[in-house]
């Protein structure tokens, strides 16, 4: 992994720069750090010390470092977060200089989260956000974002193969189920958007049909980002080549991974399962394609500007304009295994339908 970033790391650093967080217990002892700044999830964190199997800023690495990047009020905490899409309509003032009139509302991130337990297994974060739109629609729109976070099952557990599959297999799951609601309706859409952050290295696998539609949105766009082999894409996360790219919700799924390395005898499968509906809008728009729609994925590569990571992203069912629907309520199961490759890739064969 290009960082490394342990759970103690990240407890001292919130702590001595009083950061509000709480921590949510999972199978293995495994455990993620919810922060009420940002509203990130970060993690999953193994009990034995080993770095975060996510992305997180190496600022976490010491207090000081913390501190400073605090001050410099930057966004970029790292782990798995809620954003609002559209990003063309609330974060991009003007679609024709993508880059120049980037303005991330910070009613966005760092948000104005409260941060409670709902109970023993679970977490509960909360906010209101007012937003301006100034792409595919205009004017002002004030969105409810609640969020919920707790354990979730493993989705193999009822397998006649169960105990073969899961031979010398960690396994850990969480699932955030995300309220969106508009609290006046008019011509604005909008949506969740779930991104997660990963540590460089590894590889991305989309099941996706041969007919896949892929959007470039910036950047040299990889060619494994754009070619469907056996009915699934399989994408190299370099962290050292920047390019963001959609795909259309009619030709995936609704569950994608990332497979990558902790050391030579070990790996780690992430699984992200959401609801993937090609019925509804998905409004985000490549800045330089008006009018396409439909990208319930997308892939964000990282050149190192940022960080050097990249990003598995999924968007919820939208809500307002021509949708008719002022609430949409969205659940994202994160599916941890760790173990040999042999072995992860007997459970991307029964979750993903992908044999590599």
């Amino acid at each position: 992994m290009n960082h490394y970033v342990t759970f103690d790391q990240c407890i001292r650093s919130l702590e001595t720069n009083q950061q509000s967080f709480g921590v949510l217990a999972l199978q293995n002892e495994m455990r993620c750090i919810i922060t009420r700044r940002g509203g990130r999830i970060l993690g999953p964190f193994l009990p034995d010390g080993t770095p975060s199997l996510g992305w997180i800023n190496p600022a976490f690495g010491d207090p000081f470092s913390f501190s400073a990047f605090l001050e410099s009020d930057h966004w970029n905490l790292g782990g798995e977060r809620i954003w609002i899409a559209p990003e063309i309509q609330y974060i991009i003032q003007d679609r024709h200089d993508f880059w120049g009139t980037h303005r991330l509302p910070q009613a966005i991130d760092p948000g104005n989260y409260t941060l409670d337990q709902s109970s023993n297994q679970s977490w509960h974060l909360s906010q209101q956000v007012t937003l301006q739109a100034y792409n595919l629609a205009r004017g002002e729109q004030t969105l409810s974002v609640d969020r919920v976070i707790q354990s979730a099952e493993n989705p193999l557990r009822f397998l006649s193969t169960y105990q073969q599959v899961m031979q010398n297999v960690l396994f850990a799951g969480y699932l955030q189920t995300v309220s969106l609601t508009e609290t006046n309706h008019n011509a604005i859409m909008s949506e969740c958007w779930n991104l997660t952050q990963l540590n460089a290295g590894g590889q991305l696998i989309i099941p996706a049909s041969p007919r896949l539609e892929a959007s470039p949105y910036f950047g040299t766009v990889s060619n494994d980002a754009n070619t469907v082999r056996d009915n699934h894409l399989r994408i190299d996360i370099t962290g050292t080549q920047q390019y963001k790219v959609g795909y259309k919700a009619a030709h995936v799924t609704g569950r994608m991974a990332y497979l990558n390395r902790l050391d030579e005898k070990c790996s780690y499968l992430l699984i992200r399962q959401f609801n993937n509906n090609p019925s509804t809008v998905y409004a985000e728009e490549p800045p330089s394609m008006p009018g396409v729609k439909g990208h319930s994925i997308h892939v964000y590569n990282d050149g190192g500007q940022f960080g050097g990571f990249g990003e598995m992203e999924c968007n919820g069912q939208t809500i307002g304009g021509i949708t008719g629907i002022s609430q949409a309520i969205d659940t994202f199961y994160l599916w941890v295994y760790v173990g040999s490759s042999d072995q992860l890739n007997k459970i991307i064969q029964h979750l993903l339908g992908v044999t590599l």
